[in-house]
């Protein structure tokens, strides 16, 4: 499973994007005996990237957003009790799950009839 978006490639040969069950794309005119190379580019999540940017110095940081962040405050945390703590305790936000979550598989079309 991806989350939440990924291009693939088998081959150099783009199969297009995927963002929704069942997470699947067909290799067929892609697959060439022997070895294969695939590559998954999954995008990360806006939250992540706010996160990570926000443990870093400002001269650092990839973004530029008004996004107000716990880290951004000057007072007051909108009286989120997490939010609070850990402006206090000095620590991040947790990173929302993102990317390849699981194994990656591939199924044979057995039975499938070839057409000419």
């Amino acid at each position: 499973m991806v989350k939440n978006i990924a291009r693939v490639r088998l081959n150099r040969c783009d199969l297009g994007v995927v963002w929704t069950a069942p997470w699947r794309v067909d290799i067929t005119n892609a697959l060439k005996p022997g070895a294969n190379e695939l590559e998954i580019e999954v995008a990360n999540l806006w939250p992540n990237r706010l996160i990570g940017d926000a443990t870093l110095p400002k001269e650092k940081r990839l973004t530029v957003t008004n996004v107000r962040t716990y880290d951004t405050m000057t007072s007051g945390t909108y009286r989120c009790q997490k939010c609070e703590e850990r402006k206090k305790a000095g620590k991040p936000a947790a990173l929302l799950p993102s990317g390849l979550l699981g194994p990656v598989t591939l199924h044979s079309a057995a039975g499938r009839a070839d057409s000419d």
